[in-house]
Parts: C-alpha cells; sequence; structure tokens
C-alpha cells in the first residue's frame, strides 16, 4: 500500500526527472546549434583555375602579386601528401581565400570567405577580387579561370 508520503515523493521524483530532461535537451540542442554555425562556413564564390604544371612557379608568382595588391597575407605550401600538392591561404581583416589541389596537379580550387561572418564583405568587393585574380592568373601561359558563386 503507498501512502499519502509516498505518493508526494514520487510526484517530486518525476518533476525533477522531467525538469532535468527539458533542461538536458536544450542544452544540446544549443550546443549541437553553435558548433554547426562554426562549422558550416561557406564560401561566397568559388574560382577553379586551371594551370599547366609547368607554370606553376609563374601561377604563385602571379598570386604573390595579386595578395600584395590587395593587403592579404599570402601562404603556398607544400602537403604531405606530394610534391605537386599545393595548399594556397590569403587572409585580411575581412576576407579568406583559401583552397588547394587535391584532384588534379594543375587544378586549384579557391574559395572566398567572410573573415568574420557578423560583419560580411559587399558582393561588389569580392567580384572586384575574384575579376582582379583572373587578370592577374590570366598572365600565365596556358590558364584557365572559372567562377561559380
Amino acid at each position: 500500500m503507498v501512502t499519502k508520503d509516498g505518493k508526494m515523493v514520487f510526484g517530486a521524483g518525476l518533476l525533477v526527472c522531467l525538469f532535468c530532461s527539458i533542461v538536458g535537451y536544450l542544452g544540446i540542442r544549443m550546443m549541437t546549434k553553435a558548433a554547426d554555425n562554426g562549422s558550416k562556413k561557406l564560401p561566397t564564390s568559388k574560382v577553379t583555375i586551371t594551370i599547366d604544371v609547368s607554370h606553376q612557379q609563374e601561377f604563385f608568382d602571379q598570386l604573390r602579386k595579386f595578395a600584395a595588391q590587395h593587403d592579404f597575407t599570402i601562404r603556398i605550401d607544400a602537403q604531405p601528401s606530394g610534391d605537386e600538392d599545393f595548399l594556397i591561404y590569403m587572409t585580411r581583416e575581412d576576407m579568406i581565400i583559401s583552397g588547394l589541389n587535391v584532384f588534379a596537379p594543375g587544378e586549384y580550387r579557391l574559395g572566398f570567405y567572410d573573415a568574420d561572418r557578423g560583419h560580411p564583405v559587399s558582393e561588389s568587393v569580392v567580384d572586384e577580387l575574384v575579376s582582379d585574380l583572373q587578370n592577374f592568373v590570366s598572365k600565365v601561359p596556358d590558364t584557365t579561370f572559372s567562377m561559380e558563386k
């Protein structure tokens, strides 16, 4: 037989369990949402540049000139996967341009990213950067340049 005190303890236990479940559920949702926001940083524009690998140094030189003209810090690093695999990373206060050539030695895929999603770069600035990058890269023989948004 269950007493009146036993019913109260049982009811209070159920309320505590319900409260803890709701708080835990909300906490997990908030953590998941924060993690998703940080990992879903998509580029505002993407370009694919195909070069003849015999002109790779000229290509890198043109990237450095582009970076200098637009106040980017640039880093071009060989990757552990092979001597023909490179990471290209350009950054400045408002924008990051990053990419690599993982699928083919002469094919570079670069993405244009907002450095701070709270203060996105205007579409016209990104378009100017893409256009100017195309102008610099076009000075390298046997190069193709394509863009997607």
